[in-house]
């Protein structure tokens, strides 16, 4: 049996169990026990659908009891998640919301913020990452901590509650950014547009001289004196090291 046919067997099988009211013409299938196939499919269903509840309970929370059980049997019958882990299945549940319109207009963005959480908990921590000890040294090579998420947003998702669901898009975009400290506690920082643009710009960089990086940063920002920007882009990053945000990358 070949690697491919193997591949489509997997498929088939998964189609049936997702949909069995669906005829999936394959002989094989015909020597499945009914029954057997009938407790493959309430387990896999039973199983995702409560990861998806603990992975958003405050999208769970918001909503109806009737619309948020028929989103997950859409998205049961509809998703394809390319990992094996439970994370990989609630961001394709992120994926399902964005692409379809679904319980609230924040809906998406709410079940990103949501997700990231979990994502920020998984995340490694590469052992040539360290904590700064010491304040900033324009030496440092830095890096952005590797469980970090930078994230934009149209709506306020970190005030979304029983007491709070807009409407609306703010007018203005809302930046977050959620990482995992040394002590396993997920933190949460509102950043604005600049810091934002730091981060990510940080993020990308995967460990650089802090020299180098502070002398980049008026040609990103051209509209700020050099000085004052390198001065003010400093004090942060070294705030964001006592915070465990800015790590230290060792070569």
């Amino acid at each position: 049996m070949s690697s491919q046919t193997l591949k489509q067997i997997q498929n088939r099988f998964v189609e049936q169990l997702k949909t069995p009211e669906k005829a999936v013409e394959e002989t094989w299938l015909k020597d499945i026990e009914g029954r057997r196939l009938a407790i493959y499919q309430r387990l896999l269903r039973n199983n995702l659908f409560r990861f998806i509840d603990n992975a958003f309970p405050v999208l769970k929370k918001l909503s109806r009891e009737q619309a948020w059980s028929e989103v997950k049997e859409r998205f049961f019958r509809n998703f394809s998640s390319q990992s094996p882990y439970f994370t990989g299945i609630a961001e394709s549940f992120v994926e399902y919301l964005r692409e379809h319109d679904e319980l609230f207009v924040f809906a998406a963005e709410l079940a990103h913020y949501e997700w990231a959480e979990i994502a920020a908990e998984q995340k490694a921590w590469p052992q040539n990452y360290t904590c700064f000890q010491q304040p900033l040294n324009e030496n440092h090579i830095v890096g952005l901590n590797p469980t970090a998420i930078v994230a934009s947003y149209e709506y306020p998702v970190d005030e979304i509650g029983s007491d709070f669901q807009p409407e609306k898009p703010l007018t203005a975009p809302r930046f977050l950014v959620v990482f995992r400290d040394t002590a396993s506690s997920v933190r949460f920082i509102r950043i604005n547009a600049m810091t934002y643009l730091l981060l990510t710009e940080l993020q990308n960089s995967n460990g650089v001289v802090l020299r180098n990086f502070l002398q980049r940063l008026p040609e990103l920002l051209p509209q700020w004196p050099a000085e004052q920007l390198q001065q003010g882009a400093l004090q942060t990053l070294q705030r964001f090291s006592e915070q465990q945000l800015l790590i230290m990358v060792k070569n």
